[in-house]
């Protein structure tokens, strides 16, 4: 097991957090002006919009490029962790049931005629993939804690 080094541990202040909020307020405004001058009507609808839904990723990336995310290093030993080895063998698990499930779908849009979309049928098979892949890593996880 590594040790965290002291930087990394501490807590961020006051300072770093406002830093942080504000770099991501500030790229999340920007994005949402880019996207309101792109649309048609209703710049401020659009930009207010965009800006609460880029809010969220900005402010992640911001913790990584200027607050305390940009000091955590990699653990060189990943691989051997049990959790690497748990989505490892839920992934793989959750493939296997895929190719099944998928099928079953084509058979079933197939024999009763079903018009469907390839987005929503792309849209389901990663749906599909995360729930299985999820709930496999779960079971996993608390099989073998």
């Amino acid at each position: 097991m590594t040790s965290t080094p002291a930087a990394a541990r501490r807590r961020p202040g006051s300072k770093d957090l406002l830093v942080m909020w504000l770099a991501g307020l500030v790229l999340a405004a920007g994005l949402g002006l880019a996207a309101a001058f792109l649309a048609d009507g209703r710049f401020w609808l659009t930009f207010g919009v965009y800006t609460a839904c880029f809010l969220s990723p900005c402010i992640a990336l911001s913790w990584l490029l200027v607050g305390p995310g940009r000091g955590v290093s990699v653990d060189p030993r990943a691989e051997e962790n049990i959790e690497s080895r748990w989505i490892e063998k839920a992934a793989s698990g959750a493939v296997f049931d895929l190719i099944p499930a998928v099928g079953v779908a084509l058979a079933s849009t197939s024999l009763f005629g079903l018009e469907l979309a390839g987005d929503v049928a792309l849209l389901g098979v990663a749906a599909f993939v995360v729930v299985d892949g999820g709930l496999r890593y779960l079971v996993l996880s608390r099989r073998e804690s």
